[in-house]
């Protein structure tokens, strides 16, 4: 009864929010025994203005709450006999229809703890089917409160703001986070829009607005149409299969000689999970560039996970919040760095090869690298694609499973075609399939951009490190003024709301162009380290100096927002679009001098820690880690049933990193190595050693 008071006491209070003019907080007694008794109240300030309260009849307003939601004037007139015999099965105590009674959500206690998220009992209302059958729909409700005296009431209910959101924002990459969900079982001959205005009727007056999507409404095993794309699909994957199974059972450990056996051998999980547990160095290989991607990789996945948790309810959902606004969450929240280190690492690398081709060829390939880089890339993302689109969502169901599972294969179904020629980044996230692989398209588009960049580095060094000079400073100059005019932030400050966030992506976070000053500081590095332009040397106390101005460079860069991470923070263009201009250059700074010192061997103390062979097995499975995360945390997120408690340490569940890890190992063996080893038996070396034999 006292969690019942406290929700209609809530209720009560953004009824009398709707209509007041400003208004100064009465002492509560007053207020609360006004409220319950239904008066009329008028105040008189210092300044002589007279304030009112509407009337509130808080019996009405219990009988207007809905304990029974069900659609009596549905569109259709079968909802409006399923809806009948609902009701009428309620007063004989049938019991299919005592369970969906039961399966729908009810007023809870802990409102103010950030526990407004109910789902109900989604298995049991998939369960009925009696007179009726059983649809489970997930409406959101948003809570207005137009008065300022009631803000912190409005940050309570709506746990604490983290992200705002409104009912009609994308849900399926960034979490609908400030509106409540409610689970809502009724007839399977409703519709969404029926369910909508229902609640819309019932609500009306009580500063709560309703959207139910059609796409957040589930039935027991659904009819689902033919779809060529899952044909094909399973083709792939029952083909992949079929050469793994022969490539392992005729594996006899000796090297094949014809296309077709060495075909087999790339296929062979015996082969494939040998090497990727070989930790010997590879004579290609750089030396820091594992511990630095390990490193990043690591910090994004911990942001990334943040993000999905936020789809989450929690009974104290007001502590995720307060977790998330307190100044250490800034490493968190200036996650766009760890995505420069990769920018970084990939602007080094493709420098670093490509010079490796001019020394020894005097050209570039361009065909065979494009082919190469396309065979790198490629194969893994395919399979994903297919597997999120026209597998996973048949895999499992849950309450919030149509908005993280199959909305994106509804997206994946009208956009994957762009992602084949990788420009899906130049379209937002809200048109993108698997947001999370933007970086996918950046990449092969700084890549492309690189090749010609090289050729006129090589000839003229004078020329080509101006060119790289001025697009980086183009490209800085890009970003601050995207922030200015767009309103954006690169940094994702406390109180950001949903459609700032899917800005910031359009029009900055996802574009090469905007992007490009830190892979440009790898390209100008690489070709300083293969030139020996850097080659010095320093004594012990310069290379301690050295690493405390790296760490002090890289604290500062990542802490400098942190205000704007703070609770109550107010948007200003000039943090925002400083930290977006110049953080990309600190942190290349950083990430410079850091590789330039474990390079020369400068670590110290460090060395044993940068050698470790966690992070060169961890860079054998890097590419399979970043695909596979955001569908295994969407997954989990699909398949919750009900609020859990939230504790900080969810951010290291460790079930969910293991599966990661594992799934991540799978794909590297299973598509990854055999798809090089691919492109290496028919466009690469071996090939080329046949011919000529």
């Amino acid at each position: 009864m006292a969690a019942r008071a406290c929700v209609l006491l809530l209720l009560a209070a953004a009824a009398a929010a709707r209509d007041c003019i400003e208004l100064t907080l009465p002492p509560k007694s007053i207020l609360t025994e006004s409220i319950l008794n239904g008066t009329i109240l008028k105040f008189t300030a210092k300044n002589q203005t007279v304030y009112e309260y509407p009337k509130v009849d808080v019996l009405k307003l219990m009988n207007r709450f809905p304990k029974v939601v069900v659609p009596r004037n549905g569109t259709s007139e079968q909802c409006r006999i399923d809806s009948q015999l609902f009701l009428d099965g309620l007063e004989r105590l049938e019991l299919w229809a005592l369970k969906m009674l039961d399966a729908t959500a009810k007023p809870p206690a802990g409102i103010l703890s950030g526990n407004g998220n109910q789902y109900g009992d989604f298995d049991e209302c998939l369960s009925v089917d009696g007179a009726v059958r059983g649809k489970y729909c997930l409406a959101s409700l948003q809570v207005t409160f137009e008065d300022p005296r009631y803000d912190n009431l409005d940050y309570l209910i709506h746990s604490g703001h983290y992200i705002r959101s409104n009912v009609t924002d994308m849900g399926h990459r960034v979490p609908r986070y400030s509106s409540l969900l409610w689970g809502v079982c009724m007839p399977s001959s409703c519709s969404s829009f029926d369910l909508e205005e229902e609640l819309s009727q019932t609500l009306n007056g009580l500063g709560m607005t309703v959207k139910v999507h059609n796409t957040m409404c589930t039935v027991k095993n659904p009819k689902r149409p033919y779809s060529f794309g899952k044909t094909l699909s399973i083709t792939f994957f029952l083909a992949v299969l079929l050469l793994l199974s022969l490539g392992t059972l005729l594996d006899d450990g000796k090297e094949g000689h014809t296309n077709f056996e060495k075909l087999l051998n790339a296929f062979s999980l015996k082969r494939n999970l040998r090497k990727v547990f070989d930790l010997s160095d590879s004579p290609t290989r750089v030396k820091g560039v594992d511990t630095i991607r390990g490193i990043n990789a690591l910090a994004l996945l911990i942001a990334h996970k943040s993000m999905a948790m936020a789809h989450n309810p929690y009974v104290n959902k007001v502590h995720f919040s307060e977790v998330f606004g307190m100044p250490w969450a800034v490493i968190g929240r200036s996650a766009i760095l760890y995505t420069d280190s990769f920018l970084y690492l990939s602007g080094f690398l493709n420098a670093h090869n490509l010079l490796q081709d001019l020394d020894k060829k005097g050209t570039i390939d361009v065909k065979g690298r494009l082919l190469a880089r396309w065979f790198r890339l490629f194969p893994l993302f395919l399979s994903l694609m297919l597997f999120c689109t026209y597998i996973l969502p048949d895999v499992n169901n849950g309450p919030q499973w149509n908005l993280v599972v199959e909305e994106h294969s509804r997206v994946c179904e009208k956009t994957m075609w762009k992602s084949f020629l990788f420009i899906h980044n130049y379209f937002g996230f809200e048109e993108m399939c698997l947001t999370h692989t933007h970086q996918i398209g950046m990449d092969m588009q700084l890549y492309v951009a690189t090749l010609p960049l090289m050729l006129v580095l090589a000839k003229s060094r004078n020329l080509g490190l101006s060119l790289i000079l001025l697009v980086a400073l183009a490209s800085t100059m890009l970003r601050y003024l995207a922030i200015y005019w767009y309103d954006i932030s690169m940094f994702v400050y406390y109180g950001i709301s949903v459609q700032k966030l899917l800005d910031a992506a359009r029009y900055s976070y996802i574009l090469p162009t905007h992007r490009a000053t830190i892979y440009l500081i790898g390209v100008a590095m690489a070709y300083f380290m293969r030139t020996k332009k850097l080659n010095f040397a320093l004594s012990k106390t310069q290379a301690r100096i050295l690493w405390l101005f790296c760490l002090s460079l890289a604290a500062f860069t990542i802490a400098s927002p942190y205000r704007m991470g703070l609770e109550g923070y107010t948007y200003e263009h000039g943090p925002a679009a400083i930290f977006a201009a110049f953080s990309p250059i600190l942190w290349g700074l950083f990430m410079c001098l850091t590789h330039w010192g474990i390079c020369n061997d400068y670590a110290g103390i460090g060395t044993a820690f940068v050698e470790c062979w966690v992070f060169k097995f961890f860079n054998k499975i890097a590419y399979g880690v970043y695909l596979t995360q955001f569908p295994i945390f969407f997954y989990n997120v699909g398949v919750q049933r009900h609020a859990e408690h939230y504790n900080p340490l969810l951010l290291f569940h460790v079930p969910e990193l293991l599966s990661i890890f594992m799934i991540s190992i799978l794909t590297t063996v299973t598509i990854e190595m055999p798809f090089n080893k691919v492109y290496r038996i028919y466009f690469g070396k071996s090939q080329t050693k046949l011919k000529e034999k």
